[in-house]
């Protein structure tokens, strides 16, 4: 079992390391080196009795509510208390769409 600490945790790395990939695969783009960084962070959490969901956008798109900044795709996570394991949502739909197939026991591992 985990606490909120926790699974804050594990969210906030799995988005460090998304920050990483992000900014590597556009290494290849032109002009690259001009393109601003973006940081990824947590901006809602909501507690389940299984978990919790984190959503995230990036930091600069928050400070300055510019689209351009705005993270696409961004299906927030899944966190469960009993087993420490990440989970992926998904867009398509709202997210109580996935909490009720996660309940179900659909399940995708981030």
């Amino acid at each position: 079992m985990i606490d909120f600490e926790t699974a804050r945790r594990l969210v906030s790395e799995r988005l460090a390391r998304m920050e990483r990939d992000m900014h590597d695969f556009g290494a290849a783009l032109p002009d690259h080196e001009n393109e601003p960084r973006l940081h990824l962070v947590v901006v809602k959490t909501t507690e389940y009795d299984f978990g919790w969901v984190f959503a995230y956008d990036s930091k600069e798109y928050l400070e300055t509510n510019d689209i351009g900044f705005a993270v696409a795709g961004n299906a927030p996570f899944i966190v469960d208390k009993n087993d420490g394991g990440l989970y992926i949502t998904g867009t398509a739909g709202p997210v109580e769409d996935y909490v009720k197939q996660y309940r179900r026991g659909v399940r995708n591992r981030a």
